[in-house]
Parts: structure tokens; C-alpha cells; sequence
């Protein structure tokens, strides 16, 4: 069943099934595109391991440093290239990590920090409840961590002993934090999580993770949040997501943009992309929709188990692939490395069980011309597990992989 959508709302991207191989050796180059010719050719080189990478993420003021987190509890540091032996944080003894999506998951420095030191981690802690938490470096040395301990920023309650579902991705946009948070795995939402405003899962949550001094909570509330002053809670900036892994923030055209990978149920990956400005107290259709189909949307959009009605007020996907082109979407950050020319400006994405690595242009309010990179990781028997993107203070790109390779994007 195919739901009606707004007249000016995304066509189906009906993506071509990409065959890939287990991969051998540092350095790989294929010619990107779908096929052969004088294009530029794309490949990798492996620049550090390290233990189920989860995040990587580059400090403000240290453009040459990476940061990894570990989904056991550490955060590794690469400078120059190299990685220390030494991490900067180890939360071992907090976080539990039985599950795949448990355990150290996201990390973002604030803008001011190379004279602050803050910085800020998400995880799930040995009880299964989501923690993000602040913590210092000694300013001026990003590789100390400062004494006294963390701090408490948020903490979201479990919704069963399951595990899943927790988000984890952490992103700052001015001074502002981000926090991607998933619906907690009740099969399909059961409590209906996503789309309660009472509740803190299924959402993209933004603060001002400073203490508020007036009420002595761990945090302030930024006035220009959708739902301050109406009901609902005051942290939440979206809704209606099922486990949105990863999200980005990047400018097109002269506009601000917002990405959102979220992880579908049982049939469809989606990928969000749309005006920031439009993102603000936007509600993305779980549990009602999987990608375009009805999920369990109720009599309200679905009168009598019809195709929706137009007039929804929700923000469809601009990218749709079916699970048997993989299980879990990863990224949606725009190419911006100065050296990448033949997919600058594009937006790189991918799926976490079938390791496949694809690009579009963002040209609201669709996508256009997606291809594949011409390239997948390096395999073992058979799988990748591509874990995500990042990108360093100069631009340059990465993937990393589950299984613990880090990998910079080349072009010759």
C-alpha cells in the first residue's frame, strides 16, 4: 500500500541493490559512480583500530585531533594520526554494554572548548537507562582530563531490560546540545513513546547543558524550543522517531539543513533531510509510518485502514530503502573535504548490515541522483558493520567500522 504524499513531498528513491566483497588491505580504490569512466577514483586508508567504535569527532580549536569512543566505556584520542595509549575518559565501570546498542555511544565538545574543556558523553548505564554527562579537560590540554569527576546532565529511565533503542548521537549547534534519544524497544513502540510529548523517547531533544544557577537543575531550557510555554516537555525539539542513530547539521544552498537517520522496525530505513528551520517541533511519523507505509497509525491518519490523507502535518522521509538492502541506517553528513571533488557537497550514507556506502544531493524538499561510493569497507566473513561518519576540523571524512577499523576518504 503506498500512502498518498504532499504534492511537493519526496518521490521513492527505489535504491539498486549494491553487491559488495570482503575487502583486503590498508588502501582500496574504485572508481566511484555506478559505472566505469574518467571519474575521479575514491578509496580508503586505515589510520587507527580501535575496540566497536561508536563516534568520532573532532574538538573544536584542535582540527588535527580525533576523538573515538569505544562502546565499552573509553574515549580514545588520535592526534597527528596516532592514537594514544592513554585515554582520556574511561567510564568502564558505569556503562553496560551486554547489548549491541548499549554502552558509550556519543560525544560532542562544546564550542568553547579549548578554553573550557567541556565536553559531553552518552551512554547507557549498567541499569539501561540513558546518561548524558558532562566532563572536563584541562584547558589549553585537550588530551588531560581536568579532576573531579563528571556531572550529571540528563538521565532518561529505561523502558524494559531489552536494551535496544537508545539513540545515543550527540551534536552541538551554536551553543545549543542535541541529544538523539530512541524509543526504548517495546515492539513497536507500544507505549507509543515516539509521539507522547510527556515523554523524552523517540525524540530529538535540544538544551543548554550549563547549569541553570536560578532553579539549580543540571541544565537550562532554551527559549525558543517548540513546545516551551504548551504541553509537552520543554526539552524537546522533535518527535516521532523510532531509533535515530545519527543527525547532522549543514547549510545547502545558503540554507540550514538537518539530517536524521532513523532505524526502521521491520521493512524500511529512512533518512530524513530537510530546512532546520522546518525540523523545529516536527513530528516523523513513528509508530504511525515505517519510511512512506502505514506502521499502526490509528483512525486519526488512517480512517478505516485507508491510505493516510494528505494533510498530516507530518515530515515524510526523503529517502526510503527497503531491509533487504540492509537493516540500519547510519549517517547523512554532507561531504565537505576540499579534496574529495567528486562527491563534495553530496551526502554520505550507509547501512550497518550490509556495509553498503552511498551518496546523494540534497536538493529540497527531495534527494536526487544517489549512487553508490564504489567502495565498502574491509569485511570479515563477509559482513562490515559500518558503524558511521565523522570528520575532522579540516574537513576530511571517515567511516569506521564495528569490527574496528578507522578510515579516512581518499581521491587520487
Amino acid at each position: 500500500m503506498n500512502p498518498t504524499r504532499p504534492a511537493t513531498g519526496p518521490a521513492r528513491l527505489k535504491l539498486r541493490a549494491f553487491l559488495f566483497a570482503a575487502l583486503a588491505g590498508f588502501v582500496l580504490f574504485l572508481t566511484a559512480g555506478d559505472s566505469a569512466g574518467a571519474a575521479p577514483k575514491l578509496g580508503y586508508t586505515r589510520i587507527a583500530t580501535a575496540r566497536e567504535p561508536t563516534a568520532l569527532v573532532s574538538p573544536p580549536g584542535y582540527p588535527r585531533m580525533l576523538f573515538v569512543t569505544e562502546r565499552a566505556g573509553f574515549v580514545r584520542i588520535i592526534a597527528n594520526g596516532r592514537k594514544l595509549k592513554q585515554p582520556l575518559l574511561d567510564l568502564t565501570s558505569k556503562v553496560g554494554s551486554s547489548n549491541i546498542e548499549r554502552g558509550l555511544i556519543g560525544l560532542a565538545f562544546a564550542p568553547d572548548f579549548r578554553t573550557s574543556g567541556r565536553f559531553y558523553v552518552d551512554y547507557t548505564a549498567k541499569n539501561g537507562n540513558s546518561i548524558v554527562a558532562g566532563y572536563r579537560t584541562v584547558p589549553g590540554q585537550p588530551t588531560r582530563l581536568a579532576r573531579g569527576g563528571g556531572r550529571l546532565v540528563i538521565q532518561i529511565p529505561r523502558v524494559n531490560n531489552k536494551g535496544n533503542h537508545n539513540g545515543g548521537h550527540l551534536a552541538f549547534r551554536g551553543n545549543l546540545l542535541y541529544i538523539a534519544v530512541g524509543d526504548g524497544f517495546d515492539p513497536g513502540d507500544a507505549p507509543d513513546h515516539a509521539r507522547n510529548l510527556n515523554s523524552l523517547r523517540g525524540k530529538i531533544l535540544r538544551i543548554d547543558p550549563r547549569p541553570d544557577q536560578g532553579t539549580g537543575k543540571p541544565y537550562r531550557i532554551p527559549a525558543g524550543n517548540p513546545f516551551v510555554g504548551l504541553p509537552g516537555r520543554d526539552e524537546i525539539f522533535a518527535y516521532g522517531l523510532r531509533n535515530p542513530f545519527t543527525f547532522s547539521f549543514f547549510n545547502s544552498g545558503g540554507e540550514a539543513m538537518m539530517s536524521i537517520a532513523d532505524v526502521g522496525q521491520l521493512r524500511y530505513e529512512e533518512l530524513n533531510v530537510l530546512p532546520f528551520a522546518e525540523a523545529r517541533g516536527a513530528n516523523f511519523g513513528w509508530k504511525g509510518f515505517e519510511g512512506f507505509e502505514p506502521y499502526n497509525c490509528g483512525e486519526s491518519l488512517c480512517p478505516n485502514g485507508a491510505d493516510p490523507v494528505v494533510a498530516t502535518g507530518l515530515k515524510w522521509p526523503q529517502l526510503v530503502y527497503s531491509h533487504d538492502e540492509g537493516c540500519a541506517i547510519v549517517g547523512g553528513l554532507k561531504i565537505s573535504d576540499p579534496k574529495l571533488t567528486a562527491v563534495r557537497g553530496r551526502i554520505i550514507y550507509g547501512d550497518f548490515c550490509s556495509g553498503r556506502i552511498r551518496t546523494a544531493l540534497p536538493h529540497s524538499p527531495t534527494i536526487v541522483d544517489d549512487r553508490p561510493i564504489g567502495f565498502s569497507l574491509p569485511a570479515r566473513h563477509g559482513v562490515t558493520l559500518l558503524n558511521g561518519f565523522g570528520v575532522d576540523g579540516l574537513g576530511r571524512l571517515y567511516a569506521f567500522s564495528h569490527l574496528g577499523g578507522i578510515y579516512r576518504l581518499i581521491q587520487r
